[in-house]
Protein backbone atom coordinates (compact mmCIF):
# COMPACT_ATOMS: atom_id res chain seq x y z
CA UNK A 1 0.00 0.00 0.00
CA UNK A 2 1.13 4.01 -1.02
CA UNK A 3 1.29 6.18 1.53
CA UNK A 4 -1.92 7.97 -0.02
CA UNK A 5 -4.19 4.99 -0.05
CA UNK A 6 -3.25 4.38 3.58
CA UNK A 7 -4.39 7.46 4.46
CA UNK A 8 -7.42 7.05 2.54
CA UNK A 9 -8.24 3.55 4.51
CA UNK A 10 -7.58 5.51 7.77
CA UNK A 11 -9.63 8.45 7.18
CA UNK A 12 -12.67 6.09 6.12
CA UNK A 13 -12.33 3.76 9.02
CA UNK A 14 -11.26 7.18 11.56
CA UNK A 15 -12.71 9.98 10.31
CA UNK A 16 -10.59 12.89 9.04
CA UNK A 17 -7.28 13.27 10.80
CA UNK A 18 -7.64 17.03 11.74
CA UNK A 19 -10.95 16.48 13.19
CA UNK A 20 -9.73 13.03 15.37
CA UNK A 21 -6.40 14.95 16.56
CA UNK A 22 -8.56 17.73 17.93
CA UNK A 23 -11.39 15.43 19.44
CA UNK A 24 -8.51 12.97 21.08
CA UNK A 25 -5.98 16.12 22.03
CA UNK A 26 -8.56 17.77 24.11
CA UNK A 27 -9.68 14.72 25.84
CA UNK A 28 -6.04 13.69 26.28
CA UNK A 29 -5.82 17.60 27.81
CA UNK A 30 -8.79 16.90 30.13
CA UNK A 31 -7.62 13.24 31.37
CA UNK A 32 -4.23 15.14 32.75
CA UNK A 33 -5.79 17.88 34.50
CA UNK A 34 -8.43 15.48 36.18
CA UNK A 35 -5.45 12.63 37.32
CA UNK A 36 -3.46 15.76 38.46
CA UNK A 37 -6.62 16.32 40.55
CA UNK A 38 -6.80 12.94 42.21
CA UNK A 39 -3.07 11.86 41.69
CA UNK A 40 -0.78 14.32 42.42
CA UNK A 41 2.09 12.67 41.82
CA UNK A 42 1.01 11.37 38.25
CA UNK A 43 1.93 7.81 37.29
CA UNK A 44 2.89 8.25 33.56
CA UNK A 45 2.91 4.61 32.15
CA UNK A 46 -0.57 4.47 34.02
CA UNK A 47 -1.99 7.97 32.13
CA UNK A 48 -0.12 7.04 28.95
CA UNK A 49 -2.32 3.56 28.70
CA UNK A 50 -5.41 4.94 29.54
CA UNK A 51 -4.81 7.74 26.18
CA UNK A 52 -4.33 4.80 24.15
CA UNK A 53 -7.91 3.78 25.35
CA UNK A 54 -9.08 7.29 24.64
CA UNK A 55 -7.54 6.92 21.19
CA UNK A 56 -9.23 3.48 20.70
CA UNK A 57 -12.35 4.68 22.29
CA UNK A 58 -12.80 8.01 19.62
CA UNK A 59 -11.88 5.31 16.90
CA UNK A 60 -14.91 2.94 18.49
CA UNK A 61 -16.85 5.94 18.27
CA UNK A 62 -16.31 6.21 14.70
CA UNK A 63 -16.67 3.37 13.52
CA UNK A 64 -17.73 0.56 15.52
CA UNK A 65 -17.62 -2.21 13.41
CA UNK A 66 -13.85 -2.05 13.18
CA UNK A 67 -13.24 -5.05 15.53
CA UNK A 68 -9.97 -4.14 16.33
CA UNK A 69 -10.71 -1.46 18.45
CA UNK A 70 -11.98 -3.37 21.53
CA UNK A 71 -9.63 -6.16 22.30
CA UNK A 72 -7.02 -3.31 22.00
CA UNK A 73 -9.07 -1.27 24.86
CA UNK A 74 -9.22 -4.05 26.86
CA UNK A 75 -5.31 -4.89 26.52
CA UNK A 76 -4.79 -0.93 27.42
CA UNK A 77 -7.00 -0.73 30.28
CA UNK A 78 -4.89 -4.43 31.28
CA UNK A 79 -1.68 -2.08 30.96
CA UNK A 80 -3.07 0.72 33.18
CA UNK A 81 -3.73 -1.74 36.02
CA UNK A 82 -0.56 -3.37 36.03
CA UNK A 83 1.33 0.13 36.09
CA UNK A 84 -1.29 1.14 38.87
CA UNK A 85 -0.27 -2.20 40.91
CA UNK A 86 3.51 -1.94 40.03
CA UNK A 87 3.90 1.77 41.31
CA UNK A 88 2.11 0.68 44.80
CA UNK A 89 4.56 -1.96 45.40
CA UNK A 90 7.50 0.32 44.34
CA UNK A 91 5.81 2.38 47.09
CA UNK A 92 5.30 0.35 49.75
Amino acid sequence: MTDQEIFKDRESKYGKPEEFFTAYGAMCEILDRYAELGQGELNYGHLSALKLVLLKVLRSGFCPEHEDSYPDMRNYVSIAEMCTKKANETND
